[in-house]
């Protein structure tokens, strides 16, 4: 949760000299809820974090290089250069990236988990939604496409 705050308000700072490219979103007084969340997943199990869920990627393995890079557009980042923020996904760490439309994120998580009950799997799969994404159709499609086949989400 410290480090989630520190680097926030280290990229903060480089988001007011100009070396952010894009947007920069705070997670500011909700760094526990990430953190602790995500701390309950196992291996094999995937996350499909929101843009404010910084402490949750540092749970699972990624390091405050890879958001440095990532944030200030590397050539070396994740999406070597040509996405900013978090807008990547990484299978080997079960990490989904943030779809820009908002309350898509499950519907794509809603495939994951099928395959995971499919092979009988003992894998689950966690997603964050605000305000914003709950009142989209296709959060409440997810949710209801989720229910319909008690997906493990």
């Amino acid at each position: 949760m410290l480090l989630t705050r520190g680097l926030e308000e280290r990229l903060e700072t480089l988001f007011k000299q100009g070396h952010i490219v894009g947007g920069l979103y705070r997670s500011l007084g909700q760094e526990a809820t990430a953190v602790g969340s995500a701390w309950t997943l196992g291996p094999g199990d995937w996350l499909a974090p929101s843009i404010r869920e910084m402490g949750a990627l540092f749970v699972r393995g990624l390091d405050v290089r890879d958001m440095l890079r990532q944030y200030t557009a590397r050539g070396t980042s994740l999406c070597a250069g040509k996405d900013n923020t978090t807008h990547f996904t990484v299978p080997a760490l079960g990490l989904l990236g943030p779809i820009s439309p908002l309350g898509t994120q499950l519907c794509v998580l809603n495939g994951v988990a099928l395959a995971f009950k499919q092979r009988k799997q003992p894998n689950v799969c966690m997603t964050y939604q605000g305000e914003g994404a709950s009142r989209t159709g296709a959060s409440h499609e997810g949710f209801s496409l989720a229910a319909a086949l008690d997906l493990p989400i």
